[in-house]
């Protein structure tokens, strides 16, 4: 199971909001309190109806580690302190490019909002060419045969259809239409989102939700690949709120590192 040793940075209060800080390894100036352009969403119809019969629920094989648990607990309340007044939040996580356990963490976060009952959670599958999901509501890298069961709390998966797809392409104004669709009845709607160098659609849909996290895989993702992808991001309107840093390992004993 993946361990997530470094999440966010604390959030900073500024404008009367809080603001989260990418680490400053990536080279490039913290992001500024500027609200995500949204492209205009289609008002809710039959197609909506279409994406609301495939929501199914989110179904997890086994519980989040006590380490994970209490990492993705404070990357929450990190994003409800750069998000205070969005309902739903939404929040997509993506990776420079494949591999970096973009979809673990997403379905790691979601396992342990899902642990609050008061939250009803929808994760999005947007990966068009290649689905992370399965149709019962399981992660592909999870083991097939393995007895799963739905999360705690109440956490709807939604994989895209193919009518959400041209070309292997997800469209920012498709996305903007689905969630304004079918997340009305939720507190957060996480997106398990492409690699943005792999993907030409990736960059775009960062427009579309309320703030990015990027995932880079410890001993594996370059600096200058990560700094381009937050470019792209940026560029392409997207609010980046922070690296989480997945499959760091330490030198020194937990306990010791948790004091310091």
């Amino acid at each position: 199971m993946t361990r997530i040793f470094d999440a966010l940075r604390k959030a900073q209060q500024s404008h009367g909001a809080g603001w989260l800080h990418r680490p400053s390894a990536v080279g490039t100036a913290p992001a500024t309190a500027v609200q995500p352009h949204r492209p205009a969403s289609p008002a809710p119809s039959v197609a909506g109806d279409v994406y609301r019969r495939s929501i199914v629920p989110f179904r997890v094989a086994v519980g989040l580690p006590a380490d994970v648990a209490r990492e993705m607990a404070s990357l929450r309340v990190s994003l409800e302190s750069a998000l205070t007044e969005r309902t739903p939040r939404a929040v997509m996580f993506l990776a420079a490019q494949g591999g970096e356990g973009t979809t673990t963490v997403a379905a790691q976060f979601v396992q342990s909002l899902a642990g609050d009952p008061r939250l009803r959670v929808l994760i999005v599958d947007v990966h068009a060419r290649r689905p992370a999901y399965r149709s019962d509501g399981t992660a592909v890298l999870s083991p097939r045969g393995e007895v799963s069961s739905p999360a705690a709390g109440h956490a709807d998966l939604l994989p895209l259809s193919e009518a959400s797809r041209q070309d292997h392409l997800v469209l920012p104004e498709t996305l903007s239409g689905i969630l304004a669709a079918v997340g009305s009845g939720y507190d957060w709607i996480v997106l398990d989102g492409p690699s943005v160098l792999e993907t030409p659609d990736a960059a775009p849909l960062g427009a579309v939700v309320d703030g990015i996290l990027v995932v880079a895989q410890a001993g594996r993702t370059k600096r200058p690949v990560l700094a381009r992808s937050v470019d792209l991001l940026r560029r392409s309107g997207g609010r980046v709120l922070g690296i989480v840093l997945n499959r760091r390992r330490l030198e020194i004993p937990e306990f010791i590192y948790r004091r310091i």
